[in-house]
């Protein structure tokens, strides 16, 4: 059986955004890996950058002496790529980060500036074909103190709502049913208004369609809150999918009812399950989209969160249910396939009205932190 820093390793390695979370610690972002692998290797760049890594330790790693050793005028594969950029990241620091913040810039280039633009998808099928050389990195993010709370539960004690700069005010304290019965018709309209509006298969044209592509109950007016880390008055200020951009906030500490019911999703099964358990049917509005990311032509379903609230009073999306989960084509039963998106790292969402308490903790402007608004 593995061990623990393993399967957490393994936990990075298997979904597309762990993967760019893990080739963002080796300084390999989807740009420069593509025109890596689009530009054939002169024998004056390999002499160039062999000579600046004299002495390096570790350097050359194997991959690089098979480049160097190919026929000049042939482009690297992606493993050969990866493995140059791994061996120039310094694994024991990394796997001795303390500071949870130290590794959130990594976060935020995985999630945040991962649009799924053509480029994007070409990388995240790129780095699938390279698991093993992106594993050291895997292992020493894995195993860094500063990385253990990716793993955690939902911090029900430290749970922060952020205004947006075109919000002001704390979240909404009530009025959740209302809200997700709305939600509730407004996505049987869309996957109706959906049936007639697109074809699919795309056409030969190329045309791109594209509509309604997350998962999350977004729009509902449901309040979605993540933890608050030393120095950060709230994740979501770092990690963010879709932010609104800079400018003046507001972040609010809520109280949380204590007899509150919180979903966890920590992977791939627990969604799945909780997809199974609480079926919606959402092919005709999201096939476009998920199937360009994916390649999955079936059926889709998500949960119906209006049946979920019945059993739950929120779901809470780990950071590593996102990393290992989001933008995959996850088989469910009945031939079906289900997917995460538009859900940001420790959110949780709020499907009752158990939020019991706000009070004003931080204004935030421009990545600059300000004192408590008391004081």
């Amino acid at each position: 059986m593995a061990s623990g820093i393993d399967a957490r390793a393994d936990a990075l390695l298997s979904g597309p955004r762990g993967r760019a979370l893990c080739a963002a610690a080796a300084g390999l972002d989807a740009h420069r890996l593509l025109n890596a692998l689009a530009r054939p290797v002169s024998a004056v760049t390999l002499r160039s950058i062999e000579e600046a890594n004299t002495g390096r330790p570790g350097w050359p790693p194997a991959a690089w002496a098979e480049l160097s050793a190919g026929d000049a005028g042939t482009a690297p594969t992606v493993a050969e790529v990866v493995a140059v950029h791994v061996a120039d990241v310094d694994l024991d620091a990394l796997g001795s980060t303390e500071d949870p913040r130290m590794l959130l810039a990594v976060l935020a280039e995985a999630v945040n500036d991962w649009t799924f633009s053509d480029d994007d998808i070409a990388a995240a099928v790129a780095f699938g074909e390279a698991p093993e050389a992106l594993a050291p990195v895997a292992a020493a993010l894995a195993g860094a103190p500063g990385a253990a709370w990716w793993w955690s539960p939902a911090a029900l004690g430290a749970q922060r709502w952020i205004a947006w700069a075109a919000q002001s005010g704390p979240p909404p304290l009530d009025g959740a049913a209302d809200a997700l019965r709305e939600y509730s018709q407004a996505e049987a309209a869309n996957e109706a208004r959906s049936a007639d509006m697109v074809p699919f298969p795309p056409d030969p044209q190329g045309r791109r369609y594209s509509g309604m592509w997350w998962s999350a109950p977004r729009g509902a007016g449901l309040a979605g809150t993540t933890r608050e880390l030393p120095g950060l008055p709230a994740v979501q200020l770092a990690i963010c999918e879709d932010s609104p951009g800079n400018g003046p906030v507001e972040v609010w500490d809520v109280g949380i009812d204590s007899s509150a019911r919180a979903y966890e999703v920590d992977g791939p099964d627990a969604w799945c399950a909780l997809t199974e358990a609480f079926p919606r049917e959402v092919t005709l509005s999201r096939r476009h989209d998920w199937w360009r990311w994916t390649g999955w032509e079936g059926r889709w379903l998500i949960p119906d969160w209006a049946a979920v609230a019945d059993s739950y009073d929120a779901v809470h999306l780990s950071v590593v249910g996102h990393l290992q989960a989001s933008y995959r084509a996850l088989p469910v039963a009945g031939g079906a396939c289900t997917c995460i998106a538009g859900w940001d790292p420790d959110e949780t969402i709020w499907l009752t009205d158990v939020l019991a308490r706000t009070e004003l903790a931080a204004r935030w402007e421009n990545g600059i932190g300000r004192s408590l608004v008391s004081g």
